[in-house]
Protein backbone atom coordinates (compact mmCIF):
# COMPACT_ATOMS: atom_id res chain seq x y z
CA UNK A 1 0.00 0.00 0.00
CA UNK A 2 2.83 2.55 0.61
CA UNK A 3 3.95 2.58 -3.01
CA UNK A 4 0.69 2.44 -4.29
CA UNK A 5 -0.06 5.71 -2.11
CA UNK A 6 3.41 7.21 -2.91
CA UNK A 7 2.82 6.84 -6.43
CA UNK A 8 -0.19 8.90 -6.11
CA UNK A 9 0.93 11.36 -4.32
CA UNK A 10 4.08 11.91 -6.84
CA UNK A 11 1.11 12.16 -9.47
CA UNK A 12 -0.52 14.98 -7.56
CA UNK A 13 3.45 17.00 -7.50
CA UNK A 14 3.30 16.60 -10.99
CA UNK A 15 5.68 13.75 -11.88
CA UNK A 16 4.24 12.20 -15.00
CA UNK A 17 4.83 9.22 -17.57
CA UNK A 18 5.62 6.93 -14.40
CA UNK A 19 6.33 3.81 -15.17
CA UNK A 20 6.07 1.02 -12.76
CA UNK A 21 8.64 -1.81 -11.63
CA UNK A 22 7.55 -4.37 -9.36
CA UNK A 23 11.53 -6.39 -8.27
CA UNK A 24 10.15 -10.71 -7.29
CA UNK A 25 12.25 -12.06 -4.17
CA UNK A 26 12.47 -15.75 -3.11
CA UNK A 27 12.44 -13.67 0.59
CA UNK A 28 8.75 -12.23 0.25
CA UNK A 29 5.58 -13.90 0.46
CA UNK A 30 2.17 -12.95 -1.04
CA UNK A 31 3.53 -11.69 -4.56
CA UNK A 32 0.83 -13.07 -6.71
CA UNK A 33 -1.63 -10.80 -4.94
CA UNK A 34 0.42 -7.94 -4.96
CA UNK A 35 1.11 -8.32 -8.91
CA UNK A 36 -2.19 -8.74 -9.31
CA UNK A 37 -3.58 -5.46 -7.64
CA UNK A 38 -0.73 -3.91 -9.23
CA UNK A 39 -1.83 -4.32 -12.74
CA UNK A 40 -5.30 -3.94 -12.07
CA UNK A 41 -4.64 -0.42 -10.43
CA UNK A 42 -2.15 0.71 -12.95
CA UNK A 43 -4.76 2.35 -15.73
CA UNK A 44 -2.35 4.02 -18.50
CA UNK A 45 0.85 3.51 -16.64
CA UNK A 46 3.22 0.66 -18.10
CA UNK A 47 3.50 -2.22 -15.14
CA UNK A 48 7.13 -4.53 -15.45
CA UNK A 49 7.78 -7.20 -12.92
CA UNK A 50 11.44 -8.09 -12.73
CA UNK A 51 12.61 -11.43 -11.01
CA UNK A 52 15.86 -10.76 -8.87
CA UNK A 53 16.27 -14.01 -7.56
CA UNK A 54 20.08 -15.00 -8.20
CA UNK A 55 20.86 -11.26 -7.27
CA UNK A 56 18.86 -11.54 -3.57
CA UNK A 57 19.55 -15.27 -2.98
CA UNK A 58 23.42 -14.03 -3.07
CA UNK A 59 22.34 -11.58 -0.60
CA UNK A 60 22.77 -14.48 1.68
CA UNK A 61 27.10 -13.95 1.41
CA UNK A 62 26.48 -10.33 3.04
CA UNK A 63 24.56 -11.61 5.98
CA UNK A 64 27.72 -10.37 8.12
CA UNK A 65 27.47 -6.56 7.22
CA UNK A 66 25.90 -4.22 9.46
CA UNK A 67 23.20 -3.12 7.32
CA UNK A 68 22.00 -6.62 6.75
CA UNK A 69 19.08 -7.51 5.27
CA UNK A 70 17.23 -3.69 4.97
CA UNK A 71 20.15 -1.84 4.18
CA UNK A 72 21.79 -4.75 1.30
CA UNK A 73 18.31 -5.22 -0.04
CA UNK A 74 18.07 -1.58 -0.50
CA UNK A 75 21.71 -1.60 -2.10
CA UNK A 76 20.18 -3.88 -4.50
CA UNK A 77 17.00 -2.74 -5.85
CA UNK A 78 18.51 1.19 -6.33
CA UNK A 79 21.54 -0.62 -8.29
CA UNK A 80 18.85 -2.83 -10.88
CA UNK A 81 16.78 0.70 -10.79
CA UNK A 82 20.01 3.05 -11.73
CA UNK A 83 20.46 0.68 -14.47
CA UNK A 84 16.65 1.84 -15.48
CA UNK A 85 16.79 4.63 -15.20
CA UNK A 86 20.39 5.35 -17.24
CA UNK A 87 18.53 2.94 -19.86
CA UNK A 88 15.46 4.69 -20.44
CA UNK A 89 16.71 7.91 -19.66
CA UNK A 90 14.57 8.82 -16.73
CA UNK A 91 14.52 11.50 -14.10
CA UNK A 92 13.37 10.31 -11.32
CA UNK A 93 12.72 7.08 -9.04
CA UNK A 94 9.72 7.32 -7.11
CA UNK A 95 9.52 4.52 -4.10
CA UNK A 96 7.08 4.02 -1.19
CA UNK A 97 10.09 4.24 1.33
CA UNK A 98 9.30 5.35 5.02
CA UNK A 99 12.66 6.93 6.79
CA UNK A 100 13.10 4.87 9.47
CA UNK A 101 11.82 2.07 8.22
CA UNK A 102 14.45 -1.37 8.49
CA UNK A 103 17.16 0.90 10.42
CA UNK A 104 17.35 3.36 7.73
CA UNK A 105 17.70 6.60 8.50
CA UNK A 106 17.72 10.07 6.46
CA UNK A 107 22.06 9.23 6.42
CA UNK A 108 21.55 5.72 5.27
CA UNK A 109 18.71 6.70 2.64
CA UNK A 110 20.97 9.76 0.92
CA UNK A 111 23.90 7.09 1.44
CA UNK A 112 22.27 4.57 -0.34
CA UNK A 113 21.20 6.57 -3.13
CA UNK A 114 24.74 8.24 -4.02
CA UNK A 115 26.19 4.65 -3.46
CA UNK A 116 24.17 3.73 -6.66
CA UNK A 117 24.55 6.71 -9.02
CA UNK A 118 21.12 7.84 -8.32
CA UNK A 119 21.99 11.00 -5.81
CA UNK A 120 19.15 13.60 -5.72
CA UNK A 121 17.02 11.40 -8.11
CA UNK A 122 15.04 9.37 -5.33
CA UNK A 123 11.51 11.05 -4.43
CA UNK A 124 10.52 8.93 -1.22
CA UNK A 125 7.00 11.14 -1.30
CA UNK A 126 6.43 9.46 2.11
CA UNK A 127 9.32 11.42 3.76
CA UNK A 128 9.80 14.14 1.63
CA UNK A 129 9.79 16.70 3.85
CA UNK A 130 12.44 14.71 6.22
CA UNK A 131 14.96 14.41 3.31
CA UNK A 132 17.23 16.54 1.12
CA UNK A 133 15.28 17.72 -2.03
CA UNK A 134 15.41 15.99 -5.25
CA UNK A 135 17.01 17.85 -8.58
CA UNK A 136 13.13 18.23 -9.64
CA UNK A 137 11.82 19.72 -6.07
CA UNK A 138 11.60 23.12 -7.17
CA UNK A 139 9.46 21.77 -10.18
CA UNK A 140 7.07 19.87 -7.97
CA UNK A 141 4.15 20.84 -6.27
CA UNK A 142 5.65 19.77 -2.87
CA UNK A 143 2.61 20.60 -0.41
CA UNK A 144 1.80 16.89 -0.97
CA UNK A 145 4.77 15.37 0.60
CA UNK A 146 4.46 14.37 3.97
CA UNK A 147 6.49 13.72 6.82
CA UNK A 148 5.92 10.19 7.99
CA UNK A 149 8.60 7.90 9.83
CA UNK A 150 8.63 4.21 11.11
CA UNK A 151 6.60 3.47 14.27
CA UNK A 152 3.64 1.38 15.60
CA UNK A 153 1.20 4.15 14.42
CA UNK A 154 2.63 4.05 10.78
CA UNK A 155 0.00 1.35 9.46
CA UNK A 156 -3.05 3.34 10.79
CA UNK A 157 -1.62 7.02 9.16
CA UNK A 158 -1.15 5.21 5.64
CA UNK A 159 -4.79 4.54 5.66
CA UNK A 160 -5.94 7.57 6.54
CA UNK A 161 -3.80 8.95 3.70
CA UNK A 162 -4.79 6.27 1.36
CA UNK A 163 -8.72 6.90 1.72
CA UNK A 164 -7.60 11.30 1.39
CA UNK A 165 -6.18 10.16 -2.03
CA UNK A 166 -9.35 8.33 -2.91
CA UNK A 167 -7.79 4.75 -2.57
CA UNK A 168 -9.43 1.84 -0.78
CA UNK A 169 -6.54 0.96 2.14
CA UNK A 170 -5.80 -2.66 2.29
CA UNK A 171 -3.55 -4.69 4.78
CA UNK A 172 -0.36 -5.85 2.49
CA UNK A 173 -0.47 -9.59 1.64
CA UNK A 174 3.54 -9.41 0.96
CA UNK A 175 5.63 -10.61 3.66
CA UNK A 176 9.63 -10.25 3.33
CA UNK A 177 10.74 -12.88 5.09
CA UNK A 178 13.99 -10.51 6.31
CA UNK A 179 12.14 -9.19 8.79
CA UNK A 180 11.95 -12.22 11.04
CA UNK A 181 15.16 -11.50 13.17
CA UNK A 182 15.42 -15.60 13.74
CA UNK A 183 15.48 -16.44 10.52
CA UNK A 184 18.35 -13.86 9.57
CA UNK A 185 20.08 -15.27 12.82
CA UNK A 186 19.60 -18.72 11.31
CA UNK A 187 21.15 -17.34 7.94
CA UNK A 188 24.06 -15.85 9.61
CA UNK A 189 24.84 -19.16 11.14
CA UNK A 190 24.92 -20.97 7.71
CA UNK A 191 27.61 -18.71 6.42
CA UNK A 192 28.78 -17.96 3.19
CA UNK A 193 29.95 -21.60 2.15
CA UNK A 194 26.66 -22.89 1.90
CA UNK A 195 24.95 -21.89 -1.60
CA UNK A 196 21.77 -19.80 -0.46
CA UNK A 197 18.70 -21.52 -2.79
CA UNK A 198 14.97 -21.11 -2.78
CA UNK A 199 14.94 -24.39 -1.01
CA UNK A 200 17.19 -23.39 1.70
CA UNK A 201 15.52 -20.17 2.45
CA UNK A 202 12.42 -22.03 3.09
CA UNK A 203 13.70 -24.32 5.54
CA UNK A 204 15.40 -21.63 7.08
CA UNK A 205 11.67 -20.37 7.73
CA UNK A 206 11.53 -23.15 10.51
CA UNK A 207 12.13 -22.25 14.12
CA UNK A 208 14.45 -25.30 14.67
CA UNK A 209 16.72 -25.06 11.83
CA UNK A 210 20.24 -25.99 13.19
CA UNK A 211 23.74 -25.43 11.24
CA UNK A 212 26.21 -28.63 12.03
CA UNK A 213 29.77 -27.42 11.60
CA UNK A 214 30.87 -25.61 8.38
CA UNK A 215 28.74 -27.81 5.82
CA UNK A 216 25.77 -29.38 7.27
CA UNK A 217 22.26 -28.45 8.56
CA UNK A 218 19.03 -30.32 10.56
CA UNK A 219 15.77 -28.77 10.60
CA UNK A 220 13.44 -30.68 13.39
CA UNK A 221 9.41 -30.85 12.58
CA UNK A 222 8.10 -31.13 15.25
CA UNK A 223 4.12 -30.73 15.03
CA UNK A 224 2.47 -32.27 11.98
CA UNK A 225 1.86 -29.21 10.72
CA UNK A 226 5.41 -28.51 10.32
CA UNK A 227 5.85 -32.04 9.29
CA UNK A 228 3.60 -31.49 6.15
CA UNK A 229 5.75 -27.90 5.15
CA UNK A 230 8.85 -30.03 5.38
CA UNK A 231 7.81 -33.15 3.45
CA UNK A 232 8.41 -31.43 -0.01
CA UNK A 233 11.66 -29.74 0.75
CA UNK A 234 13.22 -33.35 1.18
CA UNK A 235 15.92 -33.27 -1.88
CA UNK A 236 17.41 -36.79 -3.06
CA UNK A 237 20.40 -36.89 -1.26
CA UNK A 238 18.89 -35.90 1.91
CA UNK A 239 18.63 -37.93 5.06
CA UNK A 240 15.43 -39.02 6.63
CA UNK A 241 15.95 -38.74 10.48
CA UNK A 242 12.97 -40.14 13.23
CA UNK A 243 12.35 -42.44 16.04
CA UNK A 244 10.35 -45.41 16.04
CA UNK A 245 7.40 -43.54 18.56
CA UNK A 246 4.04 -42.01 18.11
CA UNK A 247 3.97 -38.44 17.22
CA UNK A 248 7.90 -38.83 16.43
CA UNK A 249 9.74 -35.91 15.56
CA UNK A 250 10.85 -35.43 11.65
CA UNK A 251 14.48 -34.08 10.81
CA UNK A 252 16.05 -33.28 7.86
CA UNK A 253 19.41 -33.64 7.62
CA UNK A 254 21.69 -32.26 4.43
CA UNK A 255 25.51 -32.94 3.99
CA UNK A 256 27.58 -33.20 1.35
CA UNK A 257 27.36 -37.14 2.47
CA UNK A 258 29.60 -38.02 -0.41
CA UNK A 259 32.75 -36.30 0.50
CA UNK A 260 32.14 -37.93 4.19
CA UNK A 261 33.60 -41.16 5.25
CA UNK A 262 31.37 -43.86 7.01
CA UNK A 263 32.20 -42.04 10.66
CA UNK A 264 31.65 -38.87 10.00
CA UNK A 265 28.29 -39.57 8.32
CA UNK A 266 27.44 -41.47 11.54
CA UNK A 267 28.67 -38.56 13.46
CA UNK A 268 26.83 -35.85 11.49
CA UNK A 269 23.29 -37.92 11.96
CA UNK A 270 24.27 -38.61 15.63
CA UNK A 271 24.28 -34.61 16.00
CA UNK A 272 21.36 -34.30 14.25
CA UNK A 273 19.74 -37.03 16.55
CA UNK A 274 20.63 -35.13 19.49
CA UNK A 275 19.23 -31.77 17.76
CA UNK A 276 16.24 -33.48 17.43
CA UNK A 277 15.86 -34.76 20.88
CA UNK A 278 16.23 -31.03 22.64
CA UNK A 279 14.11 -29.77 19.74
CA UNK A 280 11.07 -32.19 20.51
CA UNK A 281 11.63 -32.44 24.35
CA UNK A 282 12.25 -36.03 23.67
CA UNK A 283 13.03 -38.01 27.32
CA UNK A 284 16.77 -38.45 27.66
CA UNK A 285 17.06 -42.20 28.48
CA UNK A 286 20.69 -43.90 28.46
CA UNK A 287 20.71 -45.18 25.12
CA UNK A 288 17.73 -44.87 22.07
CA UNK A 289 17.33 -45.64 18.99
CA UNK A 290 16.94 -43.29 15.72
CA UNK A 291 15.90 -44.33 12.18
CA UNK A 292 17.19 -42.86 9.16
CA UNK A 293 17.32 -43.42 5.58
CA UNK A 294 18.70 -41.54 2.93
CA UNK A 295 15.90 -39.94 0.38
CA UNK A 296 17.65 -41.94 -2.76
CA UNK A 297 17.19 -45.34 -1.07
CA UNK A 298 14.50 -47.70 -0.12
CA UNK A 299 16.32 -49.02 3.02
CA UNK A 300 15.94 -48.06 6.40
CA UNK A 301 18.57 -48.01 9.27
CA UNK A 302 19.32 -47.73 12.56
CA UNK A 303 21.28 -46.31 14.94
CA UNK A 304 21.62 -46.79 18.62
CA UNK A 305 22.60 -43.37 20.22
CA UNK A 306 23.95 -42.97 23.74
CA UNK A 307 23.20 -39.94 25.08
CA UNK A 308 25.15 -39.42 28.15
CA UNK A 309 28.90 -38.99 27.80
CA UNK A 310 28.73 -38.67 23.84
CA UNK A 311 30.19 -42.35 23.30
CA UNK A 312 30.61 -43.43 19.47
CA UNK A 313 27.33 -43.25 18.14
CA UNK A 314 27.07 -47.30 16.72
CA UNK A 315 25.15 -48.83 13.65
CA UNK A 316 22.70 -51.64 14.20
CA UNK A 317 22.52 -54.31 11.97
CA UNK A 318 19.51 -55.66 10.78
Amino acid sequence: MASTVAVRLAEQAGVTHLRLVYFRSPFFLGEEGVVLRAQRSVGGRRFQSITLKRDFLALGQRGSEPSFPCGACRRLLLDRVGRLVRRLHADLVVTGEVVGKGGLGVEELVNLDRAAGLAGRVLRPLSARLLPPTHATGKMGGSVFQALTAGDGLAGTLAALARELGLVPWEDDRECLLTDGGLVRRLRDVGSETPLTENLVQLLRFEHFYQLGREAQVVVARTAEEQTRLQPLFLPSDVRLYVQIPRSPLALVRAPWMAKSPDERAWIIAAAAERMAEAAGLPRAPAWVVRFRCELEAETHQMRLPIDGRPAPALILS
